[in-house]
């Protein structure tokens, strides 16, 4: 841990993440467990952070509170970014038929913060606050691409790569040599590796310095995203990018880069079987 971090501010963080990510609820004992903190130290954080309400206690289980619902709030209420994007998001949903998000990088996650759902695909839905595996999701292999590709080693050391479905790429080098494609391709392909029968296109977005910031996805069944489709589909999210891009910084971005490989992505071989994001 860097020496300028305060280790109990650090695990009152990951204590809320826990809790953000089970709705339900979770016990003390829990919490002690997946913290690996004494029992005293878990019951003063929990104590400090129901009395500031960002954890409420409902019989024996501990749950997000409302002050974490507030700070959420308030957080996407300032976020020039999700504003800006809105609209576009929409309108590309309405263009393409599918269902769009955008999405920012988020620790070791790739967290939708705008979503549009296809009305023609109900049952293939997001929401705003859902994180998503780095290794699986087409907004994940952006970030991992154009802002971790130094850091894979660090990021995965002695971890797992968990497999969603028979199409995940679980194995490091595999994983390497799919974000090298999407460095040449400039998107990146989630072929029903979250989420059976289910793929995902996404592009980045990029901030004035050329940080890549966000990532614009479109999500929809798998058989949409073969051929010219997905041709089209890549144009429709790189024209997309550039309208949040302007709509952000005020200015004109910059030409695409060419690739110097063709338009085209090529598949795992697996057998067909993947919601993505």
């Amino acid at each position: 841990m860097d020496k300028y971090q305060i280790p109990s501010v650090a695990k009152a963080c990951q204590l809320l993440q826990l809790l953000a990510a089970n709705s339900d609820g979770l016990s003390a004992t829990h919490l002690e467990a997946e913290l690996g903190l004494p029992r005293t130290t878990v019951f003063r954080l929990l104590k400090t952070l129901c009395a500031e309400a960002l954890v409420e206690k409902r019989g024996k289980q501990f749950v997000s509170g409302p002050g974490m619902l507030n700070l959420g709030f308030q957080a996407l209420q300032s976020d020039k970014l999700r504003q800006q994007a809105a609209g576009p998001v929409q309108q590309l949903a309405q263009r393409t038929g599918l269902g769009t998000h955008l999405a920012v990088p988020n620790s070791e996650s790739s967290l939708i913060i705008e979503v549009c759902n296809s009305a023609q695909h109900p049952k293939i839905a997001c929401r705003p606050g859902v994180s998503t595996l780095l290794h699986a999701s087409a907004t994940g292999k952006v970030f991992l691409a154009f802002k971790h590709f130094d850091q894979l080693e660090r990021l995965f050391a002695g971890r797992y790569l968990a497999a969603l479905t028979c199409r995940t790429i679980t194995e490091p080098e595999a994983l390497r040599k799919e974000l090298k494609r999407v460095i040449a391709l400039g998107y990146a392909l989630d072929d029903r590796e979250y989420h059976d029968e289910v793929s995902c296109l996404a592009v980045p977005i990029r901030d004035t310095d050329g940080t890549v910031v966000a990532a614009l996805g479109c999500t929809g069944p798998a058989g949409d995203f073969k051929g010219e489709r997905i041709t089209q589909l890549v144009g429709e999210l790189k024209d997309t990018a550039s309208a949040i891009y302007k709509a952000v910084y005020h200015r004109q971005p910059e030409p695409r880069e060419k690739s110097a490989l063709p338009l085209t992505y090529g598949m795992q071989a697996c057998s067909p079987l993947m919601m993505s994001r």
